[in-house]
C-alpha cells in the first residue's frame, strides 16, 4: 500500500523571492472600441442593444503574426483599462495595422441587400478603417509580479486577475524553450492558448503503427492557474494527456457538432522570427443549411490568406477529404483536426500511467525551478479507505461462497423493500431480441435470489422473504423505432419533432398502462445511438422515457446485442443495477470512521441541472435537485425535495415528477426551476438562494451533512467561492457570513471539486517507495504532510475499477519500450482525485460560539472520510462523487425537453 500520494501541483518557492517579468504594454483605444462597437451592431437589428466587441479572432491572429507577443488582456472589447497585450518587444505599426485593418473587415454586415443600409455600413466602415490610423496607441512598459495575490479574509489566495492568463503564458515559454527527453528521445512542444490557461502539443505529432494503418498522436501539457480554499498562496496545475489527431480517409464530423482544428503557420511577414511557437485554435463546423463543411466565425484560418497570398491555406471541403495530408504540412503551413470519440476509434488509446506522468512531470518541475516548486507531498489523513463492505473475494469453500452471496441478496432485497415502502417489485421488460429478454430476466432473478424456473416467456410472479415480485416481458416492437421527422409545409422542425415525440410517448404509456397504477420500473432494449448519427433527433429514447414515466415506471435502457462490443449477460446485470438505483434502493453501506458520528445523521446533496439553449427552439433553464438519504430510515430512505408539494417524497417519485413537470407546460414550479427564461442572473441567484435557504431548514431538526459540489453551484450561490469562503460561516449574496449554527446546530458542510473543464483538481499518482517501484494508483482521504488538526482541505481518491482493465503501471505511449511496441493503442487509467474542503463543522471554536461546551468536537478529518466514504458501494464501482451527489446529479436524465 502506498503511503503517500504526489500532485502534480506547483506554488511560488518563497527562496526565491517574486517573478517579476517586464513587459511591454499597449491598451485597446476607447475611440476604437466605440467605433468598431458601432459597426459590429449593425449585424442586429436593435442596434441600441449592447455588444462586445468578437476581439478573441483578432487576438489569436495576433499571437499567431506578431514574434514577441506573450498574452492578451481579456475584456478590451467590452470596456476596462487594463493592457490590452503584453510583448517582450514592440511590434512596428506596419504590423499591427494590416491586422487590425482585417479583423475590422470581418465586423461589418455581409448578409444585407437594402441599398440605404449598405451605404450606411460602407461609411460606418471607412470610419473603423480611418480610426486605425488617427488613433494608434503607445507602448509602454510595466512590471508583472507573476506570483503577487492578496489573502481574502477567509485566508484565501487571490491571485491578480490577469495572471490567470499571463502566468501559464510565462511557463508555457518556459517548456517550450526546452524539449522532453523520454527514452531517447526528444519531444518539442508547440502552445496553445484556451479560455482558461495554456495547452502544450508535442509537435511534430507522433506517428503509430499496426498492420497496415497509422496513427498520429501527441503529448498534451496542460497548465491553469488555480487556488485552494485556505490556502496563502497560489497553485499551478499541469495536467498530462495525448491528443489524438484524425488522419483516416476524411473526417467525419458529427450533426450539431464541430472539430477543433491546430493550425501550423510561419509568420506571415518577412524576416526571420526563429523556431514556431504556437499552434492556433479553429474549428470546423457545418452550418445551418450549409451544403459543406465550413469556418466558424471565431476561427483564424479565414483572415489568413488575405495576409500571406504566397501560401495556400487549408479550406475546409480540402482538409476534411485528406486530414492526413494536412497533418504533415504543405508548402510550409500544417493543420491537425482534433479526434474526439464521437468521430470513432482511434488506434492511440487515451490516457498515459503514472509512470510516464511523473517523468514528464520531474521535466516539468526541472523547467520551473527555482521559481515555482513543487508542492508537499500528501499523506492519509484516514486510517479507513472504505466503509463496512460485503467481501468480494472469490472463496474455494462451497459453503462460504453461498453464505456471502446470501448476505449480498438479503442487503438487496432489503433495499428494494426500503425504497418501496413494503410495495410489491414490478418490473416491465421492453424488449426487441430474445437474447436479450432471457439475459434480463436472468439477471433479476440473480439479484433478488428468485427462484429459478416457473414462469413463462411473457413473465413471472413470486413473493421471497417479504417481497412480492411481478414481471412482466413484452417485445418493444415499433415503439423503438426511429422517430419519423419530415419537414410540413408551415411548420418548423421543433414543431415537427416535438410532436413525433408527444406521439411516441403516448404510445408507450398506452403500452405500460395506466397512469394512475403502480410504480415500477422498466427494462428497455433501444437500438444503438450509432443508428440516428445522422439525425439524432429521430432517437426516441427520451420519448421512451417520458412514455415510461408517464405510465409511473422509472427506466433503464440496455442496447440491442449487434450495437455493443460488451456480453449481453454483462450489461443485463449492469441494467439491473441501475434500475435498482433509479427506485432508490441504494443505501450507503456503514461506515468506518474514529470517531462514530450521530445515528440519525442524514446526508443532504444539492445539485444545479443547467441546461443550455438547444437548436429546436428551447431556451436556456435551471433547476435546483435537493436530495436526502436518511441510511436508517426502514422506509424511503432516498428521497428528493419536490417544490410543488413542499415535501420530500421517495427518490423514484422525485424521478416520476421530474419528468412529468417536463411535459407540462406549467411545470416550474413543481419541478424547482432556478431560472425563468426572462429572467436576469440576480433573479436566479436570489431564487436559489432562497430554495436553499428553505431545504436548510427543513433539514435543521436532526444532525445534517450537506454536500455541494461548489463549481457546479456557486454560479447561483456565490458564497462558495474559494475567496468568499471562511471556516464554519456560510454566506449569501448582500449578507455578511453567518456561523454555520444559525441553519442548524448540527449542520456539516462539505464542499467538493472535481476537475471540470476548468482543472480545478490536479492530477495525482503515488510515487514508489525505492527507484524500482514504478509509481501507481492508491485509494484513500489524503492532506499535506504536516498539516494541523484544524487543516480542512483533503483529496480524495479511489483506485483503478476492474473495467480499466490489465494496464501495466509503467507502460510508456510517448516513445514505447521495445519490449512493448504496441503500447500507444493502450488506454490508461487516471483516477480524478476529489477535492473536499470542510466547510464547517462543530469545531472547537464553532461550538465555544454557540456555548456549546458539553459536546465533542469533530475533527474535520473524520467528516471528510465520511464524504469520501460515501464514494464507495456493494453494488457499483467508486463512484466519481459521494453517493448523495451521484443520485442527485443522476436526476439529470428525467429532466427532459419535448
Amino acid at each position: 500500500m502506498y503511503q503517500l500520494i504526489s500532485t502534480t501541483t506547483y506554488e511560488p518557492d518563497p527562496a526565491a523571492g517574486p517573478w517579476i517579468e517586464p513587459y511591454r504594454v499597449i491598451g485597446f483605444p476607447g475611440e476604437w472600441r466605440a467605433e468598431f462597437a458601432d459597426l459590429y451592431r449593425r449585424r442586429w437589428r436593435r442596434r441600441e442593444h449592447p455588444v462586445g466587441l468578437p476581439v478573441r479572432k483578432l487576438n489569436e491572429l495576433l499571437r499567431a503574426a506578431a514574434p514577441g507577443l506573450v498574452a492578451t488582456g481579456r475584456g478590451v472589447g467590452s470596456g476596462g483599462e487594463l493592457p490590452w497585450f503584453y510583448a517582450t518587444q514592440d511590434m512596428p505599426a506596419e504590423l499591427v495595422g494590416p491586422l487590425l485593418a482585417s479583423w475590422v473587415m470581418t465586423l461589418a454586415p455581409t448578409d444585407d441587400t437594402d441599398p440605404e443600409r449598405l451605404a450606411g455600413h460602407r461609411a460606418a466602415l471607412d470610419r473603423a478603417l480611418a480610426m486605425i490610423d488617427e488613433h494608434r496607441p503607445q507602448w509602454g512598459q510595466e512590471s508583472v509580479d507573476l506570483t503577487s495575490t492578496e489573502v481574502s479574509e477567509g485566508g484565501t489566495a487571490q491571485p491578480d486577475r490577469r495572471l490567470y492568463h499571463l502566468l501559464p503564458e510565462q511557463i508555457g515559454a518556459r517548456l517550450t524553450a526546452r524539449p522532453l527527453r523520454l527514452h531517447g528521445t526528444d519531444l518539442s512542444f508547440r502552445l496553445v492558448t484556451r479560455e482558461q490557461g495554456v495547452e502544450l502539443v508535442s509537435w511534430p505529432p507522433r506517428q503509430y503503427t499496426r498492420g497496415k494503418r497509422t496513427w498520429h498522436y501527441s503529448a498534451l501539457v496542460t497548465v491553469t492557474v488555480q487556488t485552494v480554499p485556505f490556502a496563502t498562496a497560489l497553485r499551478v496545475h499541469v495536467e498530462y494527456g495525448i491528443r489524438r489527431w484524425v488522419t483516416g480517409s476524411t473526417v467525419w464530423l458529427p450533426p450539431g457538432r464541430g472539430a477543433t482544428v491546430l493550425l501550423d503557420t510561419p509568420v506571415p511577414w518577412p524576416g526571420d522570427h526563429g523556431p514556431r511557437q504556437r499552434l492556433s485554435v479553429n474549428t470546423l463546423a457545418f452550418g445551418r443549411g450549409a451544403a459543406g463543411p465550413g469556418w466558424r466565425r471565431h476561427s483564424l484560418v479565414g483572415l489568413l490568406p488575405e495576409l500571406d497570398v504566397l501560401r495556400a491555406y487549408p479550406q475546409p471541403a480540402e482538409l476534411v477529404a485528406d486530414p492526413a495530408g494536412w497533418l504533415t504540412g504543405r508548402d510550409g503551413v500544417a493543420a491537425g483536426v482534433v479526434h474526439s470519440t464521437a468521430m470513432g476509434s482511434h488506434g492511440v488509446g487515451t490516457g498515459l500511467m503514472p509512470l510516464e506522468r511523473s517523468l514528464i512531470d520531474r521535466w516539468v518541475e526541472e523547467c520551473l525551478s527555482p521559481v515555482l516548486r513543487r508542492t508537499a507531498d500528501l499523506e492519509r489523513a484516514h486510517r479507513r479507505s472504505t466503509p463496512a463492505l460485503l467481501p468480494t473475494a472469490r472463496v474455494k469453500d462451497p459453503q462460504l461462497a453461498n453464505a456471502r452471496l446470501q448476505q449480498r441478496v438479503e442487503a438487496r432485497r432489503g433495499a428494494v423493500r426500503a425504497a418501496l415502502g413494503g410495495m410489491p417489485l414490478l418490473v416491465d421488460v421492453l424488449w426487441q431480441t430474445e437474447e436479450t429478454r432471457d439475459e434480463l430476466v436472468a439477471a433479476l432473478r440473480e439479484w433478488l435470489g428468485l427462484p429459478v424456473g416457473g414462469g413463462t416467456d411473457d413473465g413471472f410472479d413470486c413473493e421471497v422473504d417479504g417481497l412480492r415480485v411481478t414481471v412482466r416481458a413484452r417485445p418493444l416492437g415499433t415503439l423503438g423505432a426511429a422517430l419519423t421527422i419530415g419537414a410540413e409545409p408551415g411548420r418548423s422542425r421543433s414543431q415537427v419533432v416535438s410532436e413525433a415525440v408527444r406521439e411516441r410517448i403516448g404510445r408507450v404509456a398506452g403500452h405500460l398502462g395506466s397512469e394512475h397504477g403502480p410504480l415500477g420500473l422498466a427494462l428497455v432494449e433501444t437500438l444503438g445511438p450509432d443508428r440516428f448519427g445522422q439525425d439524432p433527433d429521430t432517437d426516441p429514447k427520451s420519448a421512451l422515457r417520458h412514455g415510461c414515466a408517464a405510465a409511473r415506471r422509472v427506466s433503464q435502457f440496455v442496447v440491442v446485442p449487434e450495437d455493443s462490443e460488451a456480453a449481453t449477460a454483462v450489461r443485463a446485470r449492469s441494467a439491473v443495477a441501475d434500475g435498482m438505483r433509479h427506485l432508490g434502493a441504494v443505501v450507503p453501506p456503514e461506515q468506518r470512521l474514529d470517531r462514530q458520528l450521530a445515528d440519525d445523521l442524514q446526508y443532504l446533496a444539492l445539485w444545479q441541472i443547467r441546461r443550455q439553449a438547444g437548436g429546436r427552439g428551447h431556451r436556456a433553464d435551471r433547476y435546483l435537485i435537493a436530495l436526502r438519504i436518511r441510511p436508517n430510515d426502514p422506509a424511503h430512505p432516498v428521497c428528493g425535495w419536490d417544490d410543488g408539494l413542499k415535501r420530500w417524497v421517495p427518490y423514484a417519485d422525485f424521478l416520476l415528477g421530474l419528468a412529468a413537470g417536463c411535459a407540462d407546460a406549467g411545470a416550474g414550479a413543481a419541478l424547482g426551476r432556478i431560472g425563468r427564461p426572462v429572467s436576469s442572473g440576480e433573479e436566479r441567484r436570489d431564487d436559489a438562494e432562497r430554495r436553499i435557504r428553505s431545504l436548510l431548514f427543513q433539514a435543521r431538526e436532526r444532525p445534517t451533512l450537506l454536500l455541494v459540489n461548489s463549481g457546479n453551484l456557486r454560479e447561483v450561490w456565490p458564497g462558495l467561492s474559494n475567496g468568499r469562503l471562511a471556516k464554519d460561516t456560510v454566506a449569501f449574496q448582500g449578507e455578511p457570513p453567518v456561523r454555520l449554527a444559525v441553519h442548524g446546530q448540527d449542520l456539516r458542510v462539505v464542499l467538493l471539486r472535481d476537475a471540470n473543464h476548468r482543472s480545478e483538481t490536479p492530477e495525482w499518482y503515488a510515487p514508489g517507495q525505492s527507484e524500482e517501484e514504478p509509481p501507481g494508483f492508491s485509494a484513500g482521504l489524503w492532506a499535506s504532510r504536516g498539516a494541523g488538526g484544524d487543516n480542512r482541505v483533503f483529496l480524495s481518491t479511489v483506485g483503478k475499477p476492474p473495467t480499466a482493465g490489465t494496464v501495466r503501471r509503467d507502460l510508456r505511449k510517448l516513445v514505447p519500450d521495445p519490449a512493448w511496441p504496441h503500447g500507444p493503442a493502450a488506454t490508461a487509467w487516471n483516477p480524478q482525485a476529489l477535492e473536499l474542503t470542510v466547510l464547517g463543522c462543530l469545531s472547537p471554536s464553532a461550538l465555544q460560539g454557540t456555548g456549546r461546551i458539553d459536546v465533542e468536537p469533530d475533527r474535520p478529518a473524520v467528516i471528510a472520510a465520511a464524504a469520501h466514504q460515501l464514494r464507495f458501494h456493494d453494488e457499483y464501482h467508486p463512484l466519481s462523487r459521494p453517493l448523495p451527489l451521484h443520485l442527485a446529479k443522476l436526476a439529470e436524465e428525467y429532466v427532459l425537453r419535448l
